[in-house]
């Protein structure tokens, strides 16, 4: 048995290294790689023709799977839409990337790269924040004869609808939902946590401005820190501010309702009286439960 086992081992290995073929060379300095940097540095500049030079009169260029051919004169005028579009428009490498290029035994030389793109659009006034996987297919003479890119292309159809007017929903002065935030509001004032909790989903999410951007709770925590108001506030109010609105959102398919308070109460150890203005922002489910509440206020008044 242990004869076998050794032999098993040693066929294993010898299938391994028999199976290995080199077919190529990689580099990571390359005049291949001097000429994919040099091309985008004419692209930043705007300098068509410097681009046009990199490439093969004709090229093939495929974009997330989708390919087609043209001429080097097309392609590189068409390079000049970054700089016409773009203000503060920059090429680099992805942080902690670089450039590959591989001599391949039998073909051409390919260089791959990640990049990020940066700028912004000044039509829109969106961010460009573009990661970019390149390919180039070089030939013989060392010109490119095939460009391939790969990205998420959602920043440019953002671009795309920011340029048109769209309605994306309806705005209610008179709502269910409005009316839900008003008794949620009198519960507070009444000190009743119970009632509260009935108007939440068991997976509601509790935030705010004060609390900090990136932090949050949930019901069970949300209950046990208005619970903790409650012990040391008296003559809790809220006076409403203008008029809620509840909004339809057709793109995400779901109602919010956002209003306006100055909320008080007067401390019970020092009876001294607060007055707070109050931002709520209530995300409701198609049963009518509120999923989130984000609140937004200032916590200053707590420092005089």
């Amino acid at each position: 048995m242990k004869n076998f086992a050794v032999l098993l081992i040693l066929t294993l290995l010898a299938s391994t290294l028999f199976a290995q073929k080199k077919n190529g060379t990689v580099f990571n300095e390359h005049e291949t790689i001097d000429k994919t940097r040099a091309l985008w540095d004419a692209v930043k500049n705007g300098d068509t023709e410097k681009v046009k030079s990199f490439f093969a009169d004709s090229i093939t260029i495929v974009r997330n799977g989708n390919d087609w051919k043209t001429t080097a004169e097309t392609f590189s005028n068409n390079t000049s839409w970054w700089n016409e579009n773009f203000v503060n428009f920059d090429v680099k490498d992805s942080p902690g990337a670089y450039p590959d290029a591989i001599e391949y035994k039998d073909a051409n030389t390919w260089v791959q790269d990640w990049l990020i793109l940066t700028g912004t659009n000044e039509e829109t006034g969106i961010n460009l924040d573009l990661h970019l996987h390149c390919l180039y297919a070089f030939n013989d003479e060392g010109k490119i004869e095939a460009f391939i890119q790969y990205y998420n292309n959602n920043v440019f159809e953002n671009i795309r609808d920011a340029q048109t007017t769209r309605e994306n929903g309806k705005v209610y002065i008179n709502h269910p939902h409005i009316a839900t935030v008003r008794k949620l509001l009198n519960a507070y004032a009444a000190e009743d946590v119970d009632k509260l909790q009935q108007f939440f989903t068991e997976d509601a999410i509790f935030s705010s401005l004060a609390g900090g951007w990136d932090k949050s709770m949930n019901l069970e925590e949300r209950t046990a820190d208005v619970a903790s108001h409650f012990d040391t506030r008296k003559d809790i109010h809220f006076e409403q501010i203008g008029y809620p609105d509840c909004i339809f959102y057709e793109l995400n398919n779901g109602y919010v309702v956002y209003s306006w308070w100055n909320y008080s109460y007067t401390e019970e150890e020092s009876g001294k009286k607060f007055v707070m203005p109050l931002m709520l922002s209530h995300s409701f489910n198609d049963d009518g439960k509120i999923v989130r509440e984000m609140a937004y206020f200032s916590t200053n008044h707590l420092e005089e």
